[in-house]
């Protein structure tokens, strides 16, 4: 990512908290490629439109999270046309699990490696605490570790916060599915991808969106800790310059 000053650098890359600049948690892992990324807009007509249709998928996906904070904190979500399907497989999750939320959306700061992050929620899901990272992506990707172990390991410094044993990523999607060659149909970001063996050649039928939910545990946190951390190493050489100034 590019910053267009100092003041850019300062207020999309990290937190001020207290009387300290820290590094976001997202901004460090953004450094790491991230070759799902590059097919997409390899297969996109244009950089530009690439570019709106990824703006467009990011602030549909905020919405789903702004729905779902509201339900984890006990309130009435606002529900669009587009965040229904989510929010429905959202109720779904919790209607079939035991979930107790203890953080939502809460701010964590790891003095001992200097980074800060927003949680998405820490729970008691049937009985274990762990950091659960909420996605609207299409499948859950390896990189989601890096994220989810550097919450858990912020949270661990601290006595008076839960101490999570493991993390999660719970995946709200939604798509509609043809009745005739059970192909899928996926619009994201106003980008519609259709898959499935034989959906080239069906006359499709499809059905309603409906929301689906997957949810994961990531079980090697001390390796993708590791990675975390040499991650933000070269973070920080990337934009070196930046921290140098703003230590001055």
């Amino acid at each position: 990512m590019e910053y267009d000053s100092l003041d850019d650098f300062r207020e999309r890359a990290g937190y001020v908290i207290g009387d300290m600049w820290y590094p976001r948690v997202t901004s460090i892992v953004n450094i790491k490629s991230k070759p799902a990324l590059y097919r997409y807009y390899a297969n996109m007509p244009g950089w530009r439109a690439a570019d709106e249709a990824k703006e467009r998928s990011a602030e549909e996906g905020s919405r789903v999270h702004d729905a779902a904070e509201a339900v984890l904190r006990g309130y009435e979500p606002i529900i669009d046309e587009f965040t229904r399907p989510a929010v429905e497989a959202l109720m779904e999750f919790l209607r079939n699990t035991h979930v107790k939320p203890l953080l939502v959306e809460e701010r964590l700061v790891s003095r001992l490696h200097h980074y800060a992050g927003t949680v998405d929620l820490v729970a008691e899901v049937n009985g274990v605490i762990g950091v659960v990272d909420i996605k609207t992506s299409k499948a859950v990707y390896r990189d989601y570790g890096l994220q989810t172990a550097a919450y858990a390991a912020a949270l661990r410094e601290d006595p008076a916060l839960p101490h999570p044993a493991t993390s999660w990523v719970l995946r709200l999607d939604q798509c509609r599915t043809c009745a005739n060659c059970s192909g899928s149909m996926r619009t994201k970001g106003g980008t519609v991808r259709v898959n499935g063996k034989g959906s080239r050649s069906c006359a499709h039928a499809w059905g309603p969106m409906t929301g689906q939910f997957e949810f994961k545990e990531l079980a090697d946190h001390e390796a993708d800790f590791k990675a975390f951390l040499a991650a933000k190493d070269l973070w920080e050489w990337e934009h070196r310059d930046f921290l140098q100034r703003l230590t001055k």
